[in-house]
């Protein structure tokens, strides 16, 4: 696989934690920091100018909550996905509901850091849509095209057909290769 540069920006209201994410970031060459904002109000003018893949951001802060902040993102349709930094677990659910690609605590252990931007990376270079990746997990729960036909309210033609064009995005040769394949990348 190609290396592509993840743009990121990271939205913290405390300067160490804005700090302490660009140290972590930056002990992977693929990733490319655009911005450390530490005000709420700012950050949606930057995401809208820069555009990032990924906003690491907290939730609680003063004036905007990273909630609100991803819901502005999300009406505005944009590519950006989101991943929460905070010390509460109790957000959770809530981050659920903004489509937040991923959810980590504070203080942000760089293992789980790296396993995050792994699959975020496999996502955007192998390019695959919101319905492929619910087709390989699928996949990997072990149905077969008719079975995801009937979970996903589609045809078993369509689901072949999805399942072809997985393949061709992959590399993959067939459902076991795909299925190590996404085991590999955190897709599933």
């Amino acid at each position: 696989m190609e290396t592509k540069t993840i743009k990121v920006i990271v939205v913290d209201d405390e300067t160490r934690a804005l700090n302490r994410m660009k140290i972590l970031l930056n002990n992977f060459p693929y990733v490319e920091i655009l911005e450390l904002i530490d005000d709420a109000e700012k950050a949606f003018s930057a995401i809208l100018y820069h555009k990032p893949h990924l906003v690491f951001m907290d939730i609680e802060m003063p004036g905007r909550s990273g909630l609100e902040l991803a819901e502005d993102i999300n009406k505005n349709n944009l590519d950006t996905k989101i991943i929460y930094i905070t010390a509460y677990d109790h957000y959770a659910i809530k981050a659920i509901k903004t489509y937040a690609f991923d959810y980590l605590l504070k203080p942000v252990n760089i293992d789980e850091l790296k396993t995050t931007l792994e699959r975020f990376k496999t996502k955007l270079l192998s390019n695959l849509s919101k319905r492929e990746f619910e087709i390989i997990r699928l996949i990997g729960k072990g149905l077969n095209s008719k079975a995801i036909g009937e979970t996903l309210f589609l045809s078993r033609h369509t689901v072949d057909t999805y399942r072809r064009t997985i393949l061709e995005k992959t590399g993959c040769k067939n459902a076991a290769e795909l299925i190590s394949y996404a085991t590999r990348n955190h897709l599933i």
